[in-house]
């Protein structure tokens, strides 16, 4: 049957009202021809089309050969439970899908109906074309129609993806214990049961179980052997002829035993394929890795990029040692020089719990209040350093963080309580003592600064102080007529209460040493340069641990590629060939498997294989399709069931029981049932944190109005709610729709429509942490960041006509998600946990807590950082503050923060206060290998950043 297919433009008459839902149809025009994919399959893109045209663009069917036989034409779903009827056009001699109207009118234009088919327009997905023809039925041929904003490959492998979570959370449901099982360990059981199987199998071969069938055949005669009465009869009644027919039991291999081995090598076989190097799963996965490590080489210091010259040399493992060992070389010399900081102290302090009083030393008791982190006014720091154990704290009176209330020192009158005569003071402790040099870190250091804000501190101090010399009593001395510059110099301190609670310090040697090891943060003269030196050494490794992980794909690919050509030998024995499947076999013991030594090993190798195989559709469905529906529901289906493959399987988050789950996801991949989506929710937990995660759910609003979100993420700590977090999918191409229809999707979708909504439903009201558009299009924020800033759009001040603040710092955002580049969504996820929810102490790549590790550095101008690195898969992050206005930011390999590279220092600029712009009007904030750095301000060696 000659069959083309064409794209068509149907003219309709909106004059009239239609009648039956249907319209007069004006004309239609015959564009171009389709191609073939293959014999049997078209591939087609969807297209964008609007409302207020008179015509609809679709596809049309022409039978060459048989125009005139052809009875019916239908277009089908791949479960053949639904079809829609094409209709005639016999001036063009096509066929094609008829536009059902509604009696609703736009813009003079009647609205053509959501629910139809509507080929090749807003939909995708698979089905089939039927004729019939001479009264017989025919489906002729498939036709997948994908997304034309996607490229082909990016949608497959969307589809393709799908199937794999499916299996994924299948595995992972079965082995409770064992949650987040890799195609590794699956190959190598299979590997394992097929060589069990293989032996088997070979022997069976050689002597297969065998059933004797009564046949008839034709023979010679024979004056000896056995009588053969029917034989004999004919010969008598037709004497004289070669042959006659006979009747005899003849031994048979096509049992049940061995046809069932066959089907399952022929479900392995298609398992193997699936899974290996050519196909499209394993490319999507390994196209993501790529484009991961890409990303992480554009992002890196402009050193490793100089050292390494390109991304795919970093496969050069010569080089890498090379290179990697000039960076620990590089980086040797500031842990050296921090390791003789440390050892210096040690030797050097006093560990007693009552020292011996410094002589010309004063005794005070000190009252204060805190309220809140410090400024940069404070001028506080903590460290040990060369000079020895330093701490210094400014106070401003007029400023709430932190008040003096009163002093009282021994005079001749007694211990009598003093208001400090002007606004200022100092507080510093200079003192080998390590347990007053712990009261005073525990006091004043950054947690409880963060702890203050919550609930203010009356903070008493008890010590001594080295009077100052002059002065009007031990701390002040004049000033000016009426003032009086304070300075409490503590040499020893006796006891710090908090809010009436004593701080307690450890009394043993090694619990004292630990606080200098591992608390008390180091001052160094190359504090920043410690740093850049510590972050290239992780960024290479990074590279390299995605090189590493590349091969591992790789590597198991091959695996299941050896697989499927051992099971294909095994199809090719004698045993098999001559074996017909005209039906698929239940699988079932039987006597022969459970008592024949040689097979009962093979049916023990059976079960082991079918379990494996009974988690995936590959199987059944190898051909991986899923009904024509709605493109952007595709998107959100997949975003959906992406978003929890990602937490479970690569972020740490536990779901508890899958089945709910897969269920939902296999009702709409085999029968396109949608059903179980409407109110869908599941809830995901990391030790104390949980996340609520729904779909669609309806959020009520003031005056009987509601919202339907697509996503919306609940977070909640020890069961109590800390925030909601809002993404709507946007199934967009911006390159060709325009920065405009982007804009305007963030200012009418995440900031006014969700950013700013006042739900009465007390489920939720709760604080909106973040509202954003998850999207597919990657061109826009990849090489754009700057402009448009997947995690931060408010970067952009002149297109939003807004001022960074510290309200809307990581807000709104604009992220984009394809199978071939999920490495935004986990960092925007990173991003909500670390800098909204302040667990930053988490690695949130691979969702390790204990095996974290913590260093606590300082800045060239002695304000902390904080050095996290992960034992488990390497991340590395640094916590430190901007320099001018001291808000949190959180640095990475894979910055959320806008990076501004150079070969100086790594970069990101303040969302909330834009702090670390470069010096241009007009900069180019993201550079590359080939374009000359930007300008920057020539930062200052004591400002903390």
């Amino acid at each position: 049957m000659h069959v083309q297919l064409f794209m068509i433009k149907v003219r309709y008459d909106h004059s009239v009202k239609p009648n039956q839902k249907l319209l007069p149809i004006k004309s239609i025009d015959i564009g171009d021809k389709i191609a073939r994919k293959n014999k049997e399959e078209w591939v087609i893109p969807n297209h964008y089309r609007n409302q207020n045209e008179n015509f609809m663009r679709q596809i049309g069917v022409r039978f060459v050969d048989k125009e005139n036989n052809v009875e019916k034409v239908s277009i089908i779903s791949p479960d053949e439970k639904s079809s829609h009827d094409f209709v005639y056009h016999s001036d063009k001699n096509i066929w094609f899908e008829p536009t059902l109207f509604s009696n609703k009118k736009r813009k003079n234009y009647y609205l053509y109906e959501e629910s139809s088919i509507l080929t090749g327009l807003t939909n995708a997905g698979t089905a089939k074309l039927n004729c019939i023809a001479n009264g017989q039925s025919d489906n002729f041929s498939v036709i997948h129609f994908v997304p034309s904003s996607l490229p082909i490959e990016d949608y497959e492998e969307m589809i393709a993806d799908l199937y794999r979570i499916r299996e994924d959370f299948v595995r992972d449901d079965r082995n409770v214990a064992k949650v987040a099982i890799s195609s590794n360990k699956v190959v190598m059981e299979l590997q394992e049961q097929l060589k069990k199987l293989t032996t088997a199998i070979k022997q069976i071969n050689a002597s297969p179980h065998t059933v004797l069938e009564l046949q008839t055949t034709k023979k010679k005669p024979e004056s000896h052997g056995r009588l053969d009465l029917r034989m004999e009869i004919e010969q008598y009644m037709n004497p004289g002829k070669p042959n006659y027919r006979s009747r005899s039991l003849i031994p048979m291999v096509a049992t049940y035993e061995n046809k069932l081995i066959k089907q399952l090598l022929g479900d392995l076989i298609r398992y193997a394929a699936a899974m290996g190097s050519n196909e499209i799963t394993t490319k999507s996965l390994l196209r993501n890795v790529i484009n991961e490590r890409e990303m992480h080489f554009r992002k890196s210091d402009l050193e490793i990029q100089r050292l390494l010259g390109s991304v795919d040399k970093i496969e050069d493992i010569n080089r890498c040692n090379r290179i990697h060992s000039k960076l620990i070389q590089d980086m040797q010399r500031y842990l050296d020089e921090e390791s003789s900081i440390r050892e210096n102290i040690k030797a050097t302090a006093n560990f007693n719990a009552n020292p011996n009083r410094v002589l010309d030393t004063q005794y005070i008791e000190l009252t204060l209040e805190m309220n809140g982190i410090f400024t940069n006014s404070n001028h506080y720091f903590h460290h040990q350093s060369v000079q020895g154990m330093r701490a210094q704290l400014k106070y401003d009176r007029r400023e709430q963080q932190l008040r003096i209330r009163n002093y009282a020192i021994e005079t001749a009158f007694g211990r009598i309580p003093q208001v400090p005569n002007s606004h200022f003071g100092t507080i510093q402790l200079g003192s080998n003592h390590v347990q007053s040099q712990i009261r005073f870190y525990k006091a004043f250091c950054e947690e409880a600064q963060i702890q203050s804000e919550h609930r203010p501190r009356t903070i008493y101090i008890r010590g001594f102080v080295r009077p100052q010399p002059n002065g009007v009593d031990a701390v002040a001395t004049p000033r000016l007529d009426n003032y009086y510059n304070y300075t409490f110099d503590f040499v020893h301190i006796s006891s710090i209460h908090v809010n009436g609670n004593e701080i307690l310090v450890p009394v043993d040697r090694d619990s004292l040493l630990a606080f200098l090891d591992n608390e008390l943060p180091v001052m160094m003269h190359g504090a920043d340069q410690s740093e850049e030196a510590f972050m290239r050494l992780k960024q290479l490794e990074k590279l390299q641990a995605l090189t590493k992980y590349k091969e591992e794909i790789h590597s198991a690919a091959e695996e299941f590629d050896e697989l499927r050509e051992t099971a294909q030998r095994l199809l090719e024995l004698p045993l098999f060939s001559s074996l017909d499947l005209n039906e698929r076999l239940p699988i079932r013991p039987t006597q022969v498997f459970l008592h024949n030594p040689t097979y009962r090993v093979a049916w023990q190798a059976v079960k082991h294989i079918k379990h494996e195989l009974s988690a995936s559709l590959y199987v059944e469905q190898h051909q991986r399709q899923i009904s024509t529906g709605k493109v952007e529901h595709i998107f959100e289906v997949w975003t959906l069931y992406k978003i929890l493959h990602l937490l479970t399987k690569e972020m740490g988050w536990r779901l508890d029981g899958y089945k709910d789950v897969t269920t939902c996801l296999d009702d709409y991949l085999l029968i396109g049932n949608q059903k179980g989506l409407q109110n869908f929710s599941v809830t995901l937990s990391w030790q104390h944190w949980q996340v609520e995660l729904y779909y669609e759910p309806k959020i009520d609003l003031p005056f009987s109005q509601y919202l339907t979100p697509d996503f919306v993420l609940k977070f909640k700590k020890n069961n109590r709610s800390m925030g909601i977090v809002v993404l709507d999918a946007k199934y967009r191409n911006y390159n060709s729709q325009g920065i405009e229809q982007w804009s305007e999707d963030i200012i009418d979708i995440a900031i006014n429509k969700y950013g700013n909504m006042q739900p009465i439903d007390s489920k939720w009201q709760a604080p909106i942490l973040a509202s954003g558009i998850i999207h597919s299009d990657i061109t826009i924020s990849e090489n754009s960041e700057d402009k448009y800033n997947p995690y931060h759009v408010m970067y952009n001040e002149a297109l939003f006509n807004t001022s960074l603040s510290n309200e809307k710092a990581h807000k709104y955002g604009s992220i984009y998600m394809i199978p071939s580049k999920t490495y935004v969504f986990k960092n925007w996820f990173r991003l909500i946990m670390e800098y909204h929810l302040c667990e930053h102490k988490v690695c949130w790549n691979c969702g390790d807590a204990e095996g974290v590790h913590e260093r606590q550095l300082l800045t060239q101008g002695g304000y902390p950082k904080y050095y996290y690195t992960c034992k488990t898969c390497n991340e590395f992050w640094v916590k430190v503050h901007c320099r001018s206005n001291r808000h949190k930011l959180v640095k990475h390999m894979n910055n959320y923060h806008l990076q501004v590279e150079s070969r100086r220092k790594w970069y990101v600029i303040c969302p909330s206060c834009g702090d670390g712009r470069p010096t241009q009007a007009t900069p180019q904030l993201i550079t590359t290998l080939f374009e000359p750095p930007p300008e920057f301000i020539d930062f200052d060696d004591d400002l903390p950043w």
